[in-house]
């Protein structure tokens, strides 16, 4: 469990900042966001690579979140998960869309203001 809201934080971050200009409601539940960022705990919490399947819940996060809303949604379960983990490397959170080959156009951190 630790691992999925460890993930949320950092899949939410990404998306949120990422899809802030569209508007639209919101379909992402942290049920999802906690699902596809399990794979991706023992990258933020340990000295490891990023696992494949950590890099596709990234990139399925990345998609789902296609508005504004659906961003905000996804920022405020990632930043919950956050607050219940607290081993989460702040520089591996940092680092994981380009250790997965995504690219995004804004930094991510665990301290991201979701209200933006």
């Amino acid at each position: 469990m630790g691992n999925n809201v460890a993930m949320l934080v950092i899949f939410m971050l990404i998306t949120v900042q990422y899809f802030m200009e569209q508007p639209g409601q919101a379909i992402i539940t942290c049920g999802e966001v906690e699902h596809s960022l399990a794979p991706c705990m023992s990258y933020l919490t340990q000295d490891v690579q990023p696992y494949p399947t950590c890099c596709n819940g990234v990139r399925n996060l990345k998609g789902m979140a296609r508005t504004v809303t659906d961003q905000r949604s996804l920022c405020i379960c990632l930043m919950n998960a956050a607050k219940r983990y607290s081993n989460l490397k702040e520089d591996a959170v940092q680092t994981l869309p380009r250790k997965c080959g995504i690219k995004l156009d804004f930094p991510i951190s665990t301290s991201f203001n979701c209200q933006l």
